[in-house]
């Protein structure tokens, strides 16, 4: 069986361009097709509700109103539109009198005065505007609000900031519904002299939230989408073919030379890249969020102030400084490791046991990083039963469990065993003190099973991550950088042998973005990457042993296939089972 090793160019994606064919005028909305034309047939509708995923910085926000304006507005002179609100006192014994009339003149108060404005809180002074009282005075003034002055444009709100003022969102909406601004004191024990007209007022309101907050509104608000448009301000974007390629480069360097002033070149526009694969696990879809870009990239900038260019070094240097910022709570359990208060091993084999690999989230860290787990696996004489030892303990999630019983059918299946297994198993996370989840390990226990069914030692050396199916196909795992760089870690600070290595999903290969010490490693041969796609090449590199008898192939006492030597000592111990039986009863009549 041939196996796939990968070679160390392969553990890093890099564009195939060249820099004087990047165009460096395509700015973040260029990469927003269906925003763009959503908003393109929701203005010609004529509609006055938008709903936009995206994030909600008011950063963002502003960019959304630089967009409205420059494609929409930009030529468009602000019409006298709205009223103008006139006190007028009364004589004594009469009331006093709140004048409306239609605007006639820029000087008028309740005029429109932009287009489109984002909104950076939410106050509702700010918004709605006020009605100030003199102390002792009857006399009133009105203050006009954000609303009044974007009567006939478009204002543009976070959904996180409505969320938290609930009845904000409630007198927009009865706005946008009515097309008419009523006044009303936000004092309910102020005294109001006299009646002040309702004013027309048509506005539109864009809204932009994140998926969980927009999920939120909808809730408290279950015909949000018969008010309302729906579009997606895409987070990432495709890198597949070369276009793509040159427009999302062209969009960094746009982004550089608008605010940093600065530019970039091909090995920083690489680098960069790598490092968004590594967040989005696909290398051909990355990132185009403006902040998340220009916060790597200005953090490069700063590495080297005078420069006036930005190259792959200065980026690695961010990089590498912000891994130390963040970094402690690793270090502080790889130390544990190293110190052996938690036992991994990383040479010599042993019986049902195999290195695992998880991702490690701390709340409230923003940092994730992989460390290896032991998994080990005891079998005894039965009645068929698995114990996941971490479930039955609720230190296990579902997900977890699920692929633990995945595991035991896919070995039933491939042994074609009976439904009543002929032993029993215990398999655990060893020193696991918090709860695990996800189906990540579940190729990883069904090597285990196989070794201590099979009574073969596994290598400690090498670490084992993927997902598989009843069928023992090898299926996609996240965070597959962070497991390879954890167990390399604990390696290279133990010293590197030459034999190390990770067993991999094949189908994860478009996920690889490794560091520059994992790479060097490969390259110099004192580190390994293979992967699989089913369970049986993963038991090839782990026992050197085919998992099921193969067509024309020869085998002998030390290259019995794996099945055979399971089906043996099942039959072996079954034989002895009744022995042990009469032995166990004949022990406990000699005590009676």
């Amino acid at each position: 069986m041939d196996l796939l090793e990968l070679d160390w160019q392969s553990l890093a994606p890099t564009f195939t361009i060249q820099t004087d064919k990047i165009c460096n005028h395509i700015d973040f909305w260029d990469l927003q097709p269906r925003a763009t034309a959503a908003i393109k047939h929701w203005l010609a509708q004529d509609g006055n509700l938008l709903v936009l995923r995206g994030d909600e910085q008011f950063s963002d926000l502003q960019r959304l109103e630089h967009y409205l304006l420059q494609h929409y507005f930009a030529d468009l002179p602000l019409p006298i539109n709205g009223v103008h609100y006139q006190f007028q006192s009364q004589r004594d014994n009469e009331f006093p009198i709140m004048e409306m009339r239609t605007a006639q003149a820029e000087t008028d108060n309740f005029i429109q005065r932009y287009w489109v404005k984002s909104a950076d809180y939410l106050d509702p002074q700010h918004l709605f505007g006020q009605i100030l009282q003199l102390t002792n005075s009857d006399k009133l003034h009105l203050v006009p609000g954000l609303v009044h002055q974007l009567n006939g444009g478009i204002l543009i709100v976070s959904v996180a900031q409505l969320l938290a003022q609930f009845d904000v969102w409630l007198r927009l909406l009865s706005l946008l519904q009515q097309q008419q601004f009523h006044w009303h004191l936000d004092n309910i024990l102020q005294r109001q002299p006299c009646v002040i007209p309702s004013m027309p007022l048509k506005l539109k309101l864009i809204l932009v939230g994140n998926r969980e907050n927009i999920a939120e509104l909808e809730t408290i608000q279950p015909d949000l989408y018969q008010l309302a448009d729906y579009a997606e301000l895409a987070s990432y974007s495709e890198v597949a073919t070369e276009q793509q390629q040159y427009q999302w480069a062209g969009y960094v360097q746009h982004l550089v030379n608008l605010e940093l002033k600065k530019s970039i070149d091909l090995s920083g526009i690489n680098r960069l890249y790598q490092l968004l694969v590594r967040e989005s696990e696909d290398r051909q879809l990355i990132s185009n969020a403006p902040s998340q870009l220009l916060r790597i990239l200005q953090g490069a900038s700063m590495t080297q102030p005078q420069a006036n260019h930005i190259n792959a070094e200065m980026i690695e240097a961010y990089y590498i400084q912000q891994c130390y910022q963040r970094d402690l709570l690793q270090q502080r359990s790889y130390q544990s490791v190293l110190a052996e208060q938690i036992y991994i091993a990383t040479d010599g084999e042993e019986i049902g046991q195999i290195n695992g690999l998880s991702v490690i989230e701390y709340p409230g860290v923003p940092y994730a990083f992989g460390e290896p787990s032991r998994i080990s696996c005891l079998v005894q004489i039965g009645e068929g039963e698995i114990v996941d030892v971490d479930r039955k303990n609720e230190l296990a999630g579902n997900i977890h469990s699920k692929g633990m019983m995945i595991a035991q059918s896919c070995l039933s299946n491939i042994l074609q065993l009976p439904s009543q297994l002929p032993f029993s198993a215990s398999l655990v996370f060893e020193q696991s003190y918090t709860e695990i989840d996800g189906d990540s390990a579940s190729l990883a226990m069904l090597c285990v099973l196989v070794s201590a069914l099979a009574e073969l030692p596994l290598p400690q050396h090498v670490a084992v991550t993927g997902a598989i199916d009843q069928f023992g196909l090898v299926h996609a795992v996240g965070g597959v950088n962070e497991k390879i760089e954890g167990f390399f870690a604990i390696c290279q600070q133990r010293g590197l042998t030459g034999k190390q290595g990770v067993i991999i999903p094949a189908v994860v290969c478009s996920q690889l973005s490794l560091n520059r010490a994992v790479i060097d490693a490969v390259q110099a041969g004192e580190f390994h990457l293979w992967i699989v796609e089913d369970a049986t090449q993963a038991l090839q590199i782990l026992l050197q042993r085919d998992l099921i008898e193969m067509p024309n192939t020869e085998y002998h006492a030390n290259n019995r296939p794996l099945n055979q030597l399971i089906l043996q000592n099942i039959e072996q111990k079954a034989e002895t089972k009744p022995l042990l039986s009469r032995w166990f009863s004949w022990l406990n009549s000699t005590k009676k």
